[in-house]
């Protein structure tokens, strides 16, 4: 088989997906909006993919409020981050945002896939290393004190990970907004004044449709 460059490999998930062997072994699953798939202390026995909605990682304060601390969105990969640091449980309480299909895979398979199949493996770092780029970006991101700052600064550094002209925004301004920690109304008046000036171009209006930045 040809390999092929690192920046042209399909996404991990999706060659999960469409594996010969262990793509056969998924298991699929479609939950509705506000539904929990786990909750904290859940043993953690398979792995899922977003194929497609999102997720939300739910934690709890010392009063009872909830907080945020990740989304899961189309190709994304959990709880792999826990699971490889030796943890064998859920620390949050996943809850489906919306409607979202999800491709479990049980761990044992999955180990064995990334043992046997050098191809998965490097696909797999490939995505590691990029979600903890996008992870230290966020973290970077909140450094900047006005919504303009954070919003170009977030374009910026996912452009730099996507591998097509379009940026792929989050699923909906709340995300967005809840990722960047400022208000809907004012990352929309924000979003709006940027594209106003002709700094981008927002393609893709419509509830159906996955909006994407195109840089100017």
């Amino acid at each position: 088989m040809r390999k092929e460059p690192y920046g042209l490999m399909p996404i991990f998930a999706h060659r999960c997906m469409h594996h010969e062997i262990y793509g056969k072994r998924l298991q699929y699953e479609t939950y509705k909006s506000s539904q929990i798939l786990h909750s904290i202390n859940d043993t953690i026995d398979h792995f899922g993919m977003v194929v497609d909605g999102v997720l939300k990682a739910e934690q709890y304060t010392s009063q009872g409020s909830v907080l945020c601390s990740a989304y899961f969105e189309d190709n994304d990969v959990f709880p792999e981050l826990l699971y490889f640091t030796g943890k064998r449980q859920y620390t949050y309480t996943l809850v489906a945002v919306r409607r979202t299909t999800v491709a479990w895979m049980h761990v044992s398979d999955l180990e064995e896939m990334l043992k046997e199949d050098t191809e998965m493996m490097t696909a797999f770092m490939l995505y590691l290393s990029k979600r903890g780029l996008r992870n230290q970006m966020l973290l970077s991101c909140l450094m900047y004190q006005t919504i303009q700052q954070r919003v170009a600064y977030w374009l910026l550094s996912m452009n730099h990970l996507s591998e097509h002209e379009r940026i792929p925004l989050p699923r909906s301004q709340t995300i967005w907004a809840n990722t960047l920690h400022v208000s809907r109304s004012s990352l929309n008046q924000e979003l709006k004044r940027m594209e106003k000036e002709g700094i981008f171009r927002i393609d893709g209006h419509g509830q159906s449709a996955r909006q994407k930045i195109i840089a100017k």
